[in-house]
């Protein structure tokens, strides 16, 4: 295949990020844009644009809350000014110190495979993490200095734009980044399923080996991993499993951040080699690498709580956001053993707080949970029970992994207003999550007794299973409410009318639906017999 049939003069359409710096912050908006644009072609390049925003970054901040003297100096004393100045949040000043950090790395070279190159190589997931990161403080600052709510603002998108003409003539010249981004920029489009044609399809694939070659001889260790991934995403053909297996074992060679054994492990265990993957995930998940961790604190989250416990460690030093979310929990869980311990208290305090700061998935769940277990003292501001169980059924669906959460939701969903459906939605769940009859008793009693609340408000309601069934089951499990109410001569009385049923509208009208229904089939029986 000829050079000349690579040079290809189409980009692809760019994701702008950074919209909202555009007009008034015109020169962080181009050193942003810059970063994203060399962040797969020379991540050196690319590295040097961030630490420059972060310097910007600083100044703006600085000029913003008027801090004297101005910042001035290196860029280490410009962060550290902010940092004393108590203004500034403690994420930020940690996103911008590994910004910084990595952008002095990103000068210096050494020579490899004859050429000289940066010294610091990142894999696409880090680098992806690091644009993200730059992402949320051009948030921070354009929300401080312009103003902007932070919710107006977009979130981070990756950006695959592109320009073939000039990353060919630096492929050509021998640059292996270059090369490296042309066949990730075509295995992209076969991913994405963007070919017109079996014969497009075809020519990406010759692109994408052709260009991958071309690392390789440039240099590219990356390349392994990229070129493994597509054989085992079947977007490259005419390998067998022993050959894939190969790849990922090269690629294993130079990975520093699990992002190899990350796709060597998820490999595994498609061809149901589920242990020996579960064994390489767990090597991605130690290296720090994002997605590993997730899957494998998911996993050890049902298995081995030991493990799961280091797993989440392991996440809290890799700045894993979910890892957060999980230590919260355990937090509440190690408060609500004892309500008594301080110790357990300022611990759940300072997680509540440290969560909210690095904006961990799903915080508002736990804080709501919080609140409402700690009648507010784990909170800054005051919460309402209404307020509490609000937050929790809002952000239920951001839970970074499936936690048995479901009895703790209904706790205080039943002694909130609203959430009907939600609980009908969960209680199976939080059903099925314990073997022990007396909180099944429990969650079966709250569910009945709200319910009965909302028919007589409603005239109507729906409940999971019969509500005579569920009132009857939990008091004779031994729930005190649930027998009390059984025994009342409103309970008598309400339940003698019958009609309660699953999801089904409760009250006269149903009965009397019931009973027409039993008319028109007498009716028609003896239609038949006529």
């Amino acid at each position: 295949m000829s050079q000349t049939q690579h040079v290809s003069l189409f980009t692809t359409q760019s994701v702008d990020n950074y919209t909202f710096l555009q007009i008034e912050l015109n020169e962080l908006y181009i050193q942003a844009i810059q970063a994203e644009k060399y962040a797969t072609s020379d991540s050196q390049s690319s590295l040097v644009k961030m630490r420059l925003f972060v310097e910007l970054a600083c100044h703006e901040l600085g000029r913003f809350y008027g801090l004297k003297p101005p910042v001035s100096g290196d860029l280490i004393n410009k962060i550290k000014q902010l940092e004393a100045s108590g203004k500034v949040d403690d994420w930020v000043i940690e996103s911008m110190n590994t910004l910084r950090h990595l952008g002095n790395q990103s000068v210096h070279i050494s020579e490899s495979h004859g050429h000289f190159v940066a010294q610091i190589t990142l894999s696409h997931s880090r680098m992806c993490e690091l644009m993200q990161g730059m992402h949320e403080i051009a948030k921070y600052v354009a929300g401080k200095v312009l103003n902007i709510d932070h919710n107006q603002m977009p979130e981070w998108q990756e950006n695959h734009s592109l320009e073939l003409a000039d990353s060919v003539a630096f492929a050509l010249s021998g640059s292996y980044q270059s090369s490296y981004s042309i066949a990730k920029h075509f295995l992209d489009k076969l991913s994405s399923k963007e070919f017109a044609s079996k014969q497009q399809r075809a020519n990406w694939q010759l692109d994408v080996k052709y260009w991958s070659d071309k690392a390789i001889l440039q240099g590219c260790t990356s390349t392994w991993l990229l070129l493994a991934n597509a054989y085992a995403q079947k977007h490259l053909v005419d390998k067998t499993s022993q050959q894939i297996k190969d790849l990922y074992k090269k690629a294993l060679q130079y990975d520093k951040e699990g992002e190899a054994f990350l796709g060597f492990g998820l490999y595994l265990t498609n061809i149901e080699e589920s242990r020996l993957g579960f064994d390489y995930l767990s090597e991605a998940a130690m290296k720090g690498n994002h997605e590993a961790l997730s899957i494998m604190l998911s996993v050890a989250y049902k298995l081995d709580n030991e493990t799961y416990l280091e797993f989440i460690q392991q996440g809290l030093k890799a700045k894993h956001k979910a890892s957060l979310t999980l230590d919260l929990f355990e937090k509440i869980k190690r408060y609500e053993a004892d309500s008594q311990d301080e110790v357990a208290l300022r611990s759940l305090r300072s997680g509540l707080i440290e969560a909210e700061a690095k904006k961990a998935p799903a915080l508002n769940f736990f804080k709501g949970y919080a609140a409402f277990i700690s009648d507010n003292k784990a909170v800054c501001k005051r919460v309402s029970v209404q307020e509490s169980a609000d937050l929790m059924v809002e952000s239920y669906k951001d839970l970074p992994i499936a936690l048995e959460v479901e009895a703790q939701l209904i706790d205080v969903i039943g002694q909130a207003e609203g959430h009907q459906e939600f609980l009908i939605k969960i209680f199976d769940r939080a059903v099925a999550q314990t073997d022990d009859s007396t909180k099944v008793a429990h969650i079966k009693s709250v569910v009945a007794l709200r319910s009965i609340d909302l028919f007589k408000e409603m005239r109507s309601v729906k409940t999971p299973m019969p509500l005579r069934q569920m009132l009857q089951e939990a008091a004779n499990e031994g729930d005190a409410q649930a027998r009390t109410y059984m025994n009342s001569t409103e309970g008598k009385a309400l339940l003698k009318k019958g009609g309660f049923g699953v999801e089904g509208n409760v009250g006269r009208k149903a009965g009397v639906k019931k009973a027409k229904d039993r008319k028109k089939s007498k009716a028609a029986k003896k239609a038949r017999r006529k």
